[in-house]
């Protein structure tokens, strides 16, 4: 007899597939799967839709036992990993949406987004749920990374983020989340407490957290990176690397964000839809979306498909 299938298979759109959006990943869970998986908090906006009855997800494991399926998941810049409950053969598309771009897409800031209500429906409304009735029936990953593109690209309206939080975003994102807050804002000729409040009325959170997350997510995806390349990490060394004072500073914040210690969660979490590399970079300004906002030529079939 065979064994069952235990293989994630992951698919990633073309880069500018869609507006505002750093990566497109399409999954599969195996036939044979872990049933709970962390979402892990990251400097991106969480959107996905499901290929199936949806996805069940909650902020903490004792809530998720009466979680009930959502087609379209959406959320904010939450600071502790969700727990989500995989079903074999469960499919969907993920998105990691820029934080700055959710205004134009959803016509309110991230900071409006919930972080521990996952269920989408409500700002991405009928059209969103059509969506999702559409991608059931879709039978390749490029047909469904059209779809969603088009629905993005149908849903792109220009309202502009304030020129200093896009630069100051730039600046945090360039160095990784290493720069010191009151550079930034000295960057972008404005007072750190200044710059906090155009952060916190946009994204939710303060340039300090936001900084916070993008050094988690870098260190993260090294840790992951070694292990499936090695077999195992250096911890002190990505430390260095990623701008922790020395390993027991990355472990507590990997505590934080996760609540497991980064070997514990290597050996956890390691094959979840978040451990792909975006496809493409992850800056956003307002000519980067407004070219994407352009009707994209037709996305066909694989070879072979």
């Amino acid at each position: 007899m065979d064994e069952p299938e235990r293989a994630w298979e992951f698919a990633a759109a073309p880069t500018g597939t869609a507006p505002g959006v750093v990566s497109m990943v399409g999954y599969r869970t195996p036939a044979v799967a872990e049933p709970v998986h962390l979402g892990l908090p990251s400097a991106t906006v969480t959107f996905i839709v499901g290929l199936d009855e949806g996805v069940r997800a909650a902020p903490d494991a004792p809530s998720l036992a009466t979680a009930r399926p959502a087609p379209v998941i959406l959320g904010g810049l939450h600071l502790r990993a969700s727990h989500v409950h995989q079903q074999a053969g469960q499919a969907g598309v993920q998105l990691a949406l820029h934080p700055l771009a959710v205004r134009s897409l959803f016509g309110v800031p991230c900071a409006d987004l919930g972080v521990d209500d996952y269920d989408g429906l409500a700002l991405a409304g009928p059209r969103g749920r059509e969506l999702h009735e559409r991608l059931t029936d879709t039978a390749a990953w490029p047909e469904a990374f059209a779809l969603i593109g088009a629905h993005l690209r149908e849903r792109y309206r220009d309202r502009r983020p304030r020129p200093e939080l896009v630069r100051a975003w730039r600046l945090l994102e360039l160095s990784r989340g290493r720069a010191r807050v009151g550079e930034v804002a000295r960057g972008v000729d404005l007072s750190p407490r200044h710059l906090g409040t155009l952060f916190h009325r946009e994204v939710g959170r303060s340039p300090k957290t936001v900084a916070s997350l993008m050094r988690f997510d870098h260190a993260r995806r090294r840790i992951a990176a070694h292990v499936h390349r090695d077999g195992r990490t250096d911890l002190a060394h990505v430390a260095a690397a990623t701008g922790y004072t020395d390993q027991a500073h990355l472990t507590r914040e990997f505590r934080r964000f996760t609540g497991l210690p980064p070997a514990a969660w290597a050996a956890r979490e390691l094959r979840n839809v978040q451990d792909t590399p975006p496809a493409g970079g992850g800056a956003w300004d307002h000519e980067h979306a407004e070219q994407h906002h352009r009707p994209a030529a037709p996305v066909g079939d694989p070879p072979g498909a």
